[in-house]
Formats: structure tokens, C-alpha cells, sequence
């Protein structure tokens, strides 16, 4: 069973920081030493705000499902799905207010009840694909 710790966690996750761009969310749910680790390497707290203030301006009116959360040690996996309006501002890409959706897994990392390290694969290719920044045809979808 899932600690209703690590749910609670999840859930403000989505619902305050992504839904409602709450920045101060991040400072009750994580660690002062919290590392997301990206594809470009390893961002703080700080980086991750700065994340969402570009975020909240590019694409709006979330809706955000958790399929899945699995528990393991200090460790939360959870598979998502999520809608949202885009806005523009991504790219070179056009504002056309298009609906567009994202899954992905996040991983979180506890440290005393807090968040201390973070994982995510999303499907930024897919999102591009359904904004047209990438060439229609050129590659077989499963």
C-alpha cells in the first residue's frame, strides 16, 4: 500500500504547482537541496519555478490524470496524463488555443516526508508532432 504521505505529495504536485502554477508549493513539497534531474542536467528548486513561470505562459487550463503510482522504498513512480490549451510562445511554433496532451512517469525521491530528487520522461516529441513543429509523415506511429 502506497503511504498516503507520498499520494498527498503527488497530488499537490499536479493539482498546485502544474495546475495552478503555485510556486511556493515547491518550497512545502521539497527539500532545500531538491535536484530535478533532466535530460540537461541536474536543476534546483529555483530552476523548476523558473520552469513553471514559462510554462504557466505557454500552456493553460491543465487537466492532469494519475494512472498509475507504484512505491518502492523512498521512491513514488507515477504515470500520468495530462491536457492542456496551447498558447504559444514555445519554439516558433504558432498560438492556435490547441488542446494537446502529454503522459509521461515521474519518479520523486523522499527524504523526510519531502521530495529531495525528481526523474520525469514526457512525451515533449509527441506534443510537437500534434503542433505541427514536426514534419507530418515522416516516421510510422504505434
Amino acid at each position: 500500500m502506497i503511504k498516503m504521505q507520498y499520494k498527498t505529495v503527488a497530488h499537490r504536485w499536479f493539482n498546485e504547482y502544474f495546475t495552478k502554477g503555485d510556486l511556493q508549493v515547491l518550497d512545502e513539497l521539497t527539500t532545500e537541496d531538491f535536484i530535478y534531474h533532466s535530460r540537461r542536467g541536474e536543476n534546483t528548486r529555483e530552476k523548476m519555478k523558473d520552469f513553471m513561470v514559462w510554462y504557466r505562459k505557454v500552456f493553460q487550463d491543465d487537466e492532469w490524470t494519475i494512472e498509475d503510482m507504484i512505491e518502492q522504498n523512498d521512491k513514488l513512480v507515477v504515470r500520468y496524463t495530462g491536457w492542456m490549451t496551447y498558447k504559444g510562445g514555445w519554439f516558433n511554433i504558432p498560438p492556435e488555443n490547441q488542446r494537446v496532451k502529454e503522459t509521461g512517469i515521474m519518479i520523486f525521491q523522499f527524504s523526510n516526508g519531502k521530495v529531495c530528487r525528481l526523474w520525469c520522461e514526457n512525451s515533449d516529441a509527441a506534443i510537437l508532432f500534434e503542433l505541427g513543429a514536426l514534419k507530418q509523415n515522416t516516421h510510422e506511429i504505434f
